[in-house]
Parts: C-alpha cells; sequence; structure tokens
C-alpha cells in the first residue's frame, strides 16, 4: 500500500509504520497539542492519551500509513476532508483487508455533534483512494470511527443505523464501525 500511495501522493506528506505486535494504539494528540503533534502509532499503549486499540493477537505484520495535513490537496488547491490512516497487512493480497481509521479527540458530551463529519471523511478518502486508482472499485474495505475518550468500548449502534450501514456497504463497499477497539482476525477480516 505505502508504494502505490507514495506513487501518487507527495510522499512527504505520509508517515508509514511496520508492526508486528500483539496490540498497536493509535492516538490523534492534534487537538490536545494545538497541531504540535499529530497522529502517532505506538506498540505500546501511551500513558498521556487514550487511544483506538487494534488487537493482533496472531501478531500479523502491519502496516500503516499515517495521512499528514493538505496531503489530499486537489488541481484547484482544495483539501478534502481526510481521515487519520489507513492499516494493512505489509504483504498486502487482493483478498487482505484494509482499514480506514478516524479518530475524534473529543469530550463525550460532543461526540453525536461529529457522527455525521467522521462517516464523510471515510466516505471521501475511500472514493479518493477508488478514483486513484489505489483501491479496485469492488475491494470491500474496513473502517473505523473512535471517539477514545468515551470510555467506551462500542458505540456503533449510536454512530451508524442499520439502514446506512447496510447502504454504505452497498453503496461505497465500505464496512464501518464505531469502536474504540477491533481485533485483526487474520490477513482476510477485522472482527
Amino acid at each position: 500500500m505505502k508504494n502505490k500511495i507514495d506513487s501518487v501522493f507527495d510522499s512527504s506528506k505520509f508517515s508509514h509504520e511496520s508492526f508486528i505486535t500483539e496490540k498497536v494504539y493509535i492516538a490523534d494528540y492534534t487537538e490536545r497539542t494545538a497541531s504540535l503533534r499529530s497522529v502517532e502509532i505506538h506498540d505500546t499503549n501511551p500513558t498521556d492519551i487514550d487511544s483506538l486499540i487494534i488487537n493482533n493477537p496472531t501478531e500479523i505484520h502491519i502496516s500503516t500509513s499515517i495521512f499528514s495535513p493538505q496531503c489530499f490537496i486537489d488541481d484547484n488547491g482544495k483539501e478534502p476532508k481526510q481521515c487519520e490512516c489507513i492499516v494493512t497487512p505489509t504483504t498486502l493480497l487482493p483478498n487482505s483487508w484494509i482499514l480506514f481509521i478516524e479518530i475524534k479527540d473529543c469530550k463525550p458530551k460532543n461526540v453525536s455533534t461529529y457522527h455525521k463529519e467522521c462517516k464523510e471523511k471515510i466516505l471521501e478518502n475511500v472514493k479518493l483512494f477508488r478514483e486513484k486508482e489505489i483501491l479496485d472499485d469492488d475491494k470491500v474495505v474496513y473502517a473505523v470511527v473512535s471517539f477514545p475518550r468515551t470510555g467506551k468500548t462500542n458505540f456503533h449502534n449510536h454512530l451508524i443505523k442499520a439502514t446506512e450501514w447496510k447502504q454504505i456497504r452497498d453503496e461505497h463497499k465500505i464496512m464501518i464501525k464505531g469502536t474504540n477497539e477491533i481485533t485483526i482476525k487474520n490477513e482476510k477480516s477485522i472482527i
């Protein structure tokens, strides 16, 4: 995935990391540090911020591509909405899972005000990756929207109604979930 992204976009706008570990923690420091720090991937749980937890019990080698601000500027100088990063198995096969991640580090009382925006970011980024031929049009991808400060592991039913989930899956080939913890089952699926 890294090579595909770097061949289409300015490679200096992306940070790529790989891990083989039982847990990966993804944290968005942007708001708390006034953009001095942004999205960070850790192999240990950071003590200074809540994170999205990716459980990797079979220790599949995974790669992350973090999207820096303004990495997707279009030909007209417009910056589309963007999520935080994409995660894949390092050895990416046609049937491998691909995961887009949006993290909103907001106070729990403000979570519902960001539901629509978070879904829009995922939809826009997946669409962009399809338009740029980084993803095939028929490839089904996963997406996670995380609100780490809520203290809840799963808030999926508050983020997206069943009919909307089905519509996004059918029309956009995205299986979106609202959660703060996911598990990599194998090279083909995430639960």
